[in-house]
């Protein structure tokens, strides 16, 4: 059995000064726990890190995006390729393991770092949907 790492990573594309927990909305019960989710690594953490916004962006739209291994597919929404994320660096201790790569805090943390990241640097991850595509060029030209 693997050891409790020192450090986890969590992706968001708001700048926060305290992680909370927060209702995810996963496709599994797993994935759907009202918690502060990290992972091992900066690389999983990517996706949840890059602002996907809802299509329209008002309490009409939607969005849908799937991970997998480090790549995003956008299957409905925006992804404003001048915009930015964020990393957040937080101790392990409250944490725990709840799949292979998943871990929880049901309590909130302080990040002991926190690194900007953008889009234009992980677009190469992303695959977009026909409709998403559609919705890029529409809104930002490309």
């Amino acid at each position: 059995m693997n050891e409790k790492p020192e450090y986890l990573y969590h992706g968001s594309q708001y700048k926060l000064e305290i992680l909370t927990p927060q209702q995810a909305a996963g496709g599994r019960d797993l994935d759907s726990m009202a918690a502060v989710y990290a992972a091992e690594t900066i690389d999983q953490v990517i996706p949840f890190a890059l602002p996907i916004r809802w299509y329209p962006d008002n309490p009409g739209g939607r969005r849908d995006f799937a991970c997998h291994d480090g790549k995003i597919l956008l299957i409905y929404g925006s992804l404003d390729p001048r915009g930015i994320g964020y990393v957040y660096k937080v101790r392990a201790d409250s944490f725990e393991k709840i799949d292979e790569w998943q871990w929880i805090s049901r309590e909130s943390c302080r990040p002991v770092e926190v690194m900007e990241i953008k889009v234009s640097d992980y677009l190469d991850r992303v695959q977009f949907s026909e409709e998403a595509e559609m919705i890029r060029r529409r809104l930002f030209g490309v």
